[in-house]
């Protein structure tokens, strides 16, 4: 189940594409150069900022550019408007006990102020704004928020957007209202591509009606293994540990008893000592992304959540990395065009 919902700003919850190329084209008429079309602008924009005003600037240094872009920005916000169905859905994630993050490039000024004239500034638990690199933000914001990225989604209008979900975990959505045109988007393969937010509430209203958080788990799989980064350390077999949980397509009540309907877990735990045991790899990163790519080839597994441990550091009691896969699936997140 999906608890978790964080938001990109610009594009996804506030319609600002037309307040953004003006003050875009005031900052290239301030400097002398030409004015960029919505379509220009569209095509060639691309987080982060830098490599856009490279191109259409090159020389001009970015704080610079920053502090004419905010004072031409200021004189366009009060035209800005959320998208349709923005505050509908804050209002259902909140009454479903979702929480909400925002994770934005906008300032923090222009975020504050935009989020307050539309009244949805109470439904986000925290704002992580002004940030530059969200491949790398968004993993402070699930740790710092204890979230888990198997029940977590990212919602964006940007290829940049996908891509930090992706680094974080977490499911990719992208909406088509914004920023990026929906070629850029699909080209990115994200999980699901809607519409509009009353897509997505639609989405998960049906996902919560047939989806039950139901895992089949394997504690504590000892297995063997030659890894290290020292050839002696892989000269003999060492002692590791695995632990997974994963969850299957039919819910545990539509299996109605029957074996073939459900994944062997005995077949998922001779697979792991399988890879484990013929592993050529140097460190436990790429045994552990082995390990489940041959489990996400195998086994119609849903989602998984898969950590290894390994017992090397004499003050210690172990040195473990850990991280969460999901299959390729449509329903219930299909893809929703136009």
């Amino acid at each position: 189940m999906i608890k978790n919902i964080i938001l990109d700003w610009s594009g996804t919850v506030v319609d600002d594409l037309d307040a953004v190329i003006k003050a875009t084209n005031s900052v290239l008429k301030d400097f002398g150069r030409p004015k960029v079309t919505k379509e220009e602008y569209r095509q060639e924009f691309a987080l982060p900022f830098r490599t856009f005003y490279e191109r259409f600037l090159p020389g001009v240094p970015l704080t610079q550019i920053d502090t004419v872009y905010h004072r031409f920005f200021t004189l366009y916000r009060d035209q800005i408007n959320l998208f349709p169905g923005v505050a509908e859905f804050c209002a259902f994630s909140t009454t479903t006990g979702r929480r909400l993050f925002v994770l934005s490039t906008i300032e923090e000024g222009h975020f504050e102020y935009q989020a307050a004239r539309h009244g949805i500034r109470p439904f986000f638990t925290r704002a992580y704004v002004g940030v530059m690199d969200k491949m790398k933000a968004i993993h402070s914001l699930l740790a710092e928020n204890n979230l888990s990225p198997a029940e977590t989604l990212f919602v964006g209008d940007m290829v940049h957007d996908m891509e930090a979900a992706r680094h974080g975990g977490v499911m990719a959505v992208a909406v088509l209202t914004g920023f990026d045109p929906v070629e850029k988007l699909a080209a990115c393969n994200p999980d699901l591509i809607i519409r509009d937010f009353g897509s997505l509430q639609r989405v998960l209203e049906t996902a919560g009606q047939n989806r039950l958080d139901e895992w089949i788990e394997i504690a504590d799989l000892e297995v063997k293994s030659k890894i290290g980064v020292a050839e002696k350390e892989r000269e003999c077999f060492q002692r590791l540990v695995v632990c997974l949980r994963f969850q299957i397509e039919p819910n545990f009540k539509e299996l109605n008893d029957e074996f073939e309907k459900t994944v062997d877990y005995a077949g998922v735990a001779a697979a792991v000592e399988e890879v484990a045991e013929s592993n050529k790899a140097r460190l436990l990163e790429t045994l552990l992304s082995d390990i489940a790519d041959s489990l996400m080839e195998r086994f119609p597994i849903r989602r998984l959540e898969l950590k290894l441990k390994k017992f090397i550091l004499p003050n210690a009691r172990f040195v473990g990395v850990k991280s969460v896969w999901r299959a390729r699936e449509r329903p219930p997140f299909a893809i929703l065009k136009r």
